[in-house]
C-alpha cells in the first residue's frame, strides 16, 4: 500500500485528501445535525473543495474559505428566490458575473471564481422536499460544511506538506528533462526547425515555466530545514540550468550541415540526453527512494571532449572555436548537473544566503486585494466581457432549461455552459469536445451502476467520483467530466437504488449546453490581438529591467537577487505572449495573429534572454579571464543601449548600431586565455537581439489594430 501511494502524483494525492475530506465532512455533521444536515454539508465541502489545491499549510484557509462563505451566501439567495424564475434568473446573472469578476486576481482565482456558481447549482437541486431545512437553515449547513472541510484541508496540507515538495521538484525535474531532450533533438537537427517543432518548443518552455513556479511556491515557503534547503538548492541549480539550457541554442546555427558540423551536434545532443537521463533518474530518486544516480563531472567532460576531438575538420577550420565555446559552455551544464546530486547526498547543512525572506518574492502573490479589480472595470478588459458574457449565457441557459420538455434539471443545462465557456476560444472548444464525451462516458457508466441497489457501493462510487473530478480537472477534463457525471446521476439513486436515471435528459443537456457555451464564446469575443499591446508592453518592460540587471560588472548578493527576480518576471511574460500564440490559432483567421510574425517576436525574445544569461555567466564564472578594463564600460554601454531600444516608444527612436569590422566574424576561442571578445560579441548581439525584438513586436501591432 505504501509503495502504491508513492506512486500517486500530486493530483492524485489531492483529490484523495477532497474526497476523504468531503466523506468525513458527511460523516461528521450527519452525526451530530442529522442526514438532512449532512447531505446539505456535503455541498458546501465540494464548493469549498475546489480551492484546496496543492499549496503550502499556510495558503489553504485564505483560498478555502471565500469559496465556503460565498457558497453559503449563494445557497440562501437561491433559496430566497425559489419559486420564481424572474428572481432566479437575477440571481444568476449576478452572481455568475460577480463571481467572474474575481478572475481580475489571477490563474489562483479560477476555482474560487467556479464556486459560486456550483453552488447554485447544488442549491437548484436540493429536494426541499425530502428535508425540512429552510433557506436559512441550508444555507447554515453548507457554510458549516465549507468550515468542516477546510479544517480538513489544512491538517491534511500540513500531513502531506513533505510529499507535496518533493512532487513539485519532482515535476520540475521532469519538466527540464523534456527541454533537455527538445533542446538536443533541436541541436541535432541539420536543418531549420518546423513549424510543428517550434510550437513544440514554446509549449515544453511554458510547462517549464510553470513546473518551476509551482517548485518555488511549495519549497520557498518551507521552514529552515536541513531537508528545504538542499531542496532549496536543488530549484535554484534547476533555474539556473534553465538559463544554461537557453544559452545552449546560441551559436550552434554556426556549427553548419556538413559531415564535420552534423558529427559535432551530435556529440552536443548525446551529452544533453545524458544529462537528462540523470535528472530523470533523480526524479524518481524523490518520487519513489530510488538510489541517486552515479554522476562524474570530469568524467563527462572528458567523455565529450574525446567525442568532438574525434571530428575530423577541413585543416584551419574556424569552427573549432565555436565547438570550444560549446564545449565549455555544455561543461557548465555538467558541472551544475553534478553539483545537483551531490548536494541531495550531502549530510551537513552548509548555511545559504538565500532565506525564505530573501525568496519571497520569487513565490507566487497571495491575498485578495481590491486594487487588482480597478484595471478590469471596463468593456475593454477580458476578464469584465467573461463576466458579462458568462452572465448573459447562464441566464438564458437556466429560463431555457426551465422551458423544455424535461424542466425537472434546468440547473443541468446551466451547469453545462458553466464548465464549458471559458474566457478565450481554445479553451471552449476544447472544454466542449471533452465535456460531451466524458459526460457519454459517465452516462454508460451510470447504466452499469444503475443494477446496483447497495447503497453503500453506489456512496463509495460516488465520493470516488468527487476525488477524481477533482484530481483530473485541470489536467484531463475528460476524466472530470465523466467523474462529474457519475456524481450529478448517483446521487437520485443512492436515495431511491434502482430508480430509472436521467440519462436521456442529461445528455441532452449536456450537448444544448455546449452548444450554447459555443455560441455565446462569439459575444463580447477576447480574441488575443486585444491583448496584444498589453503584452508587448509588459515583456519590453520586463526585458528592459532584465537587461538592467545582468549587464553588470561582478554584481553583488542584492544585485544578483534582481537578477534572479527581473529574470522570473521576463520568463513570466515570455510565457504569457507564448499561451497567447498557442490560443490565436484557433481563433477566426479574421482575427488571428499571424504565426511567423509573433514566432519571430518569441524567438528574437528567448534569444535576448539567452544572450543576457551567458553575459552573466561569462562575468561570473570566467572574470578571470576577461579584462575588466574593457569589459566594464562596454558592459554599461550595451545595458544602456538595450534599456533605449525596449523602453522607446517607436521604431525610429531605437538607437544606431555603430559599425562594427568583426560583426560576421566570431574570435578565437581555442587557447585563448583572454575571452573579452566573446563578451564583446555577446554584447554586440544583446543589442541587435533588442532591437529585433522591439521591430517584431511593432510589426505585429497593427495586426491588432495598434498604431506603432
Amino acid at each position: 500500500m505504501k509503495k502504491l501511494l508513492r506512486r500517486l502524483e500530486a493530483a492524485h494525492l489531492n483529490g484523495l485528501s477532497v474526497a476523504l475530506g468531503v466523506t468525513a465532512t458527511h460523516v461528521l455533521v450527519g452525526a451530530l445535525f442529522g442526514e438532512t444536515a449532512g447531505l446539505a454539508a456535503v455541498g458546501g465541502a465540494v464548493c469549498a473543495s475546489l480551492t484546496d489545491l496543492p499549496n503550502p499549510p499556510q495558503r489553504v484557509l485564505p483560498r478555502v474559505l471565500p469559496a465556503a462563505a460565498a457558497a453559503a451566501v449563494v445557497t440562501l439567495l437561491v433559496g430566497l428566490t425559489d419559486g420564481s424564475l424572474p428572481l432566479t434568473v437575477a440571481v444568476i446573472a449576478v452572481v455568475t458575473f460577480l463571481s467572474l469578476m474575481t478572475l481580475a486576481w489571477g490563474l489562483r482565482a479560477g476555482p474560487l471564481s467556479f464556486a459560486p456558481v456550483l453552488a447554485m447549482v447544488f442549491a437548484m437541486a436540493w429536494d426541499r422536499t425530502a428535508g425540512a431545512a429552510s433557506p436559512w437553515e441550508h444555507a447554515l449547513w453548507v457554510g458549516l460544511g465549507g468550515c468542516v472541510y477546510a479544517a480538513w484541508g489544512r491538517g491534511a496540507a500540513v500531513v502531506l506538506r513533505h510529499r507535496l515538495r518533493e512532487l513539485a521538484l519532482a515535476q520540475a525535474l521532469r519538466a527540464t528533462v523534456q527541454r533537455l531532450r527538445s533542446r538536443a533533438q533541436r541541436i541535432a537537427l541539420a536543418v531549420s526547425p518546423d513549424e510543428a517543432r517550434i510550437r513544440a518548443s514554446i509549449a515544453d518552455d511554458v510547462q517549464l515555466a510553470d513546473a518551476l513556479q509551482a517548485a518555488r511556491d511549495q519549497v520557498f515557503a518551507a521552514r529552515r530545514s536541513p531537508r528545504s534547503r538542499r531542496q532549496t538548492d536543488l530549484v535554484l541549480g534547476l533555474i539556473e540550468l534553465r538559463d544554461l539550457l537557453l544559452a545552449s541554442r546560441l551559436d550552434t546555427e554556426l556549427l553548419g550541415q556538413d559531415f564535420p558540423g552534423r558529427q559535432w551536434r551530435a556529440a552536443l545532443a548525446d551529452t544533453l540526453r545524458h544529462l537528462a537521463d540523470v535528472l530523470a533518474a533523480l526524479a524518481e530518486t524523490l518520487v519513489s527512494g530510488a538510489p541517486l544516480p552515479e554522476v562524474s563531472a570530469d568524467a563527462w567532460r572528458a567523455q565529450l571532449a574525446a567525442r568532438l576531438a574525434d571530428v575530423t575538420a577541413p585543416p584551419g577550420d574556424s569552427r573549432v572555436h565555436v565547438v570550444s565555446a560549446l564545449q565549455t559552455r555544455v561543461g557548465h551544464m555538467l558541472d551544475d548537473v553534478s553539483a545537483m546530486v551531490a548536494r541531495q547526498a550531502a549530510a551537513d547543512n552548509p548555511d545559504t544566503p538565500w532565506t525564505p525572506e530573501r525568496l519571497a518574492p520569487f513565490v507566487s502573490p497571495e491575498g485578495w486585494p481590491l486594487a487588482a479589480l480597478k484595471p478590469h472595470l471596463t468593456l475593454q478588459s477580458g476578464v469584465m466581457r467573461h463576466a458579462l458574457r458568462s452572465a448573459l449565457a447562464l441566464s438564458l441557459a437556466y429560463t431555457l432549461g426551465a422551458f423544455l420538455p424535461w424542466s425537472a434539471h434546468p440547473f443541468w443545462l446551466m451547469l453545462s455552459v458553466a464548465v464549458v465557456l471559458r474566457g478565450n476560444l481554445e479553451q471552449t472548444l476544447s472544454r466542449r469536445n471533452e465535456r460531451i464525451i466524458g459526460t457519454v462516458q459517465g452516462c454508460l457508466l451510470v447504466l452499469l451502476l444503475a443494477h446496483v441497489q447497495w447503497v453503500p457501493l453506489l456512496s463509495l462510487c460516488f465520493i470516488a467520483a468527487v476525488g477524481t473530478a477533482h484530481a483530473y480537472v485541470n489536467r484531463r477534463y475528460r476524466v472530470a467530466a465523466t467523474a462529474a457525471t457519475l456524481m450529478a446521476l448517483l446521487q437520485p439513486l443512492m436515495l431511491a437504488p434502482g430508480s430509472d436515471p436521467a440519462i436521456v435528459e442529461r445528455l441532452a443537456d449536456t450537448v444544448i449546453g455546449a452548444g450554447l457555451a459555443w455560441l455565446f464564446s462569439f459575444v463580447l469575443p477576447s480574441w488575443e490581438r486585444a491583448a496584444l499591446p498589453r503584452l508587448a508592453a509588459q515583456l519590453r518592460a520586463a526585458l528592459a529591467r532584465h537587461a538592467g540587471n545582468m549587464l553588470r560588472w561582478q554584481p553583488g548578493l542584492d544585485e544578483q537577487l534582481a537578477q534572479r527576480l527581473s529574470r522570473q518576471q521576463a520568463y513570466t511574460a515570455l510565457a504569457a505572449l507564448a499561451a497567447a500564440a498557442q490560443r490565436t490559432r484557433v481563433e477566426p483567421e479574421s482575427v488571428r495573429l499571424p504565426d511567423a510574425e509573433i514566432e519571430s517576436a518569441l524567438s528574437h525574445g528567448y534569444r535576448l534572454m539567452a544572450l543576457l544569461g551567458a553575459v552573466q555567466l561569462q562575468v561570473q564564472r570566467r572574470a578571470d579571464r576577461l579584462d575588466a578594463a574593457r569589459a566594464e564600460p562596454a558592459l554599461t554601454q550595451a545595458r544602456e543601449a538595450c534599456e533605449q531600444a525596449l523602453k522607446g516608444e517607436s521604431i525610429a527612436a531605437l538607437p544606431a548600431e555603430p559599425p562594427d569590422a568583426d560583426a560576421g566574424a566570431w574570435p578565437e576561442h581555442v587557447g585563448q586565455q583572454d575571452l573579452t571578445p566573446w563578451l564583446l560579441r555577446r554584447l554586440r548581439l544583446c543589442r541587435s537581439e533588442a532591437r529585433e525584438l522591439v521591430t517584431a513586436l511593432h510589426q505585429l501591432q497593427p495586426t491588432a489594430g495598434v498604431t506603432p
